[in-house]
């Protein structure tokens, strides 16, 4: 009799199956035929082993994959692995308006918008408190652009134990910096290119990238905490960057056939080594959803920053435990039909709202393999009907 080794797991799709080894980090493929033998064995079957059968057996105990036992044991099930979500950040819209006009913009953010009343964000840091949430990202638009800002910072730097600002950087001067100082507060800034006029290009405003480059030098010299934050896109292609997401203004349009091929979901993206943590976050649910939630302006609750098509619901109508869904925080590919059939589908955690589709339960428009029948579509074709034929 035989059983798999520990930690691997069989998953089944519509035409082929893996087998996910956590412990040397490795995802096996195998065929439907395979993945019945297993089965077929593992429950203890007595039928007796054709030669091919018995061959096959031995390179999966020569692999580590299978060993001998002296009595069936259960086909342990990866699902088993799912852990509750548990939200410890969150982001905070403070505005919707700002002083560039980038060419991705998530939000679409312009010269005016929402911004959240200082009483509502007291309502926020309280709810936040409730839920035992000491990780908040403040986030616009542009949040040095709200009036109440600094009221803002004072109140939420004796609640939280981390809080980030993420700006554009050109408004940022030397007082704003003594205060971020004084408050333990960090910075994530948006610095798209190291050329001036790719950046300015980017941001729509000419200056914007001489304007940035002195806030980082600030930055520097009041010793605070930040980081950096970069997007490629058509016009800068930045190789250390994240290439740009379809949400906002976010388009295809943005996209060249060089940056497309980055994001492909391609049968070489299964050859890198598998990440258990990342498989056991897959089997319980979105990474991001499960893990953080995004206050807008108006204190709707979103389950990520650039996820509009579906929301938990008004900060104003229930503190979060009764407010967040279910559905949303265990929102994984099982959730999504045309991925539910596919093998793959644990190792494989794209960004949910880097989408064409309104419909958040739609195939990811970038994943070149084809669950219902087992197949990679060629790259470069998949590249051209996404840019419609003219890659």
């Amino acid at each position: 009799m035989y059983r798999l080794a520990p930690h691997i797991f069989l998953v089944e799709g519509a035409a082929g199956a893996c087998l996910y080894d956590l412990t040397h980090r490795k995802l096996w493929h195998a065929s439907l035929d395979t993945a019945a033998l297993l089965r077929r064995i593992c429950s203890g079957d007595p039928d007796v082993l054709s030669p091919d059968e018995s061959d096959m057996l031995r390179q999966l105990c020569a692999a580590g994959l299978l060993t001998e036992t002296q009595s069936p044991a259960p086909m342990p099930d990866l699902t088993a692995l799912r852990q509750e979500p548990h939200i410890r950040q969150a982001w905070i819209e403070l505005c919707t308006d700002c002083n560039l006009r980038c060419r991705h913009c998530y939000n679409e953010s312009t010269g005016s918008g929402i911004r959240m009343t200082a009483g509502d964000f007291q309502l926020v840091c309280q709810r936040l408190r409730e839920a035992d949430i000491r990780e908040i990202q403040l986030i616009g638009g542009e949040p040095f652009r709200h009036p109440d800002l600094l009221h803002m910072l004072e109140a939420a730097a004796k609640q939280f134990r981390r809080i980030e600002i993420f700006t554009n950087g050109t408004l940022l001067h030397e007082t704003w910096c003594r205060i971020l100082k004084a408050l333990h507060i960090r910075l994530a800034v948006s610095v798209y290119s190291d050329q001036p006029e790719l950046h300015d290009a980017v941001t729509g405003v000419r200056g914007s990238h001489a304007a940035v480059q002195r806030a980082l030098d600030l930055l520097r010299a009041y010793d605070i905490p930040f980081r950096t934050a970069a997007i490629a896109m058509q016009g800068n292609p930045a190789e250390y960057a994240d290439v740009v997401r379809l949400a906002g203004r976010g388009s295809l349009h943005l996209l060249t056939p060089e940056l497309l091929r980055r994001k492909l979901i391609t049968k070489e993206t299964f050859r890198r080594s598998l990440n258990p943590d990342k498989v056991r976050a897959a089997v319980s649910g979105n990474p991001c959803f499960a893990r953080k939630i995004y206050i807008a302006a108006d204190l709707t609750v979103y389950p990520c920053v650039m996820e509009r098509r579906m929301q938990h619901g008004s900060l104003k109508t229930a503190p979060i435990p009764q407010l967040l869904r279910q559905d949303i925080l265990h929102w994984n590919r099982d959730s999504i039909p045309e991925c539910r059939i596919c093998e793959y589908r644990y190792a494989c955690a794209p960004c949910l709202p880097d989408s064409v589709s309104d419909d958040p339960a739609a195939k990811p428009y970038f994943c070149t393999y084809d669950a219902a029948n087992g197949i990679w579509n060629d790259p470069a074709a998949q590249i051209a009907a996404i840019l419609g034929g003219n890659p």
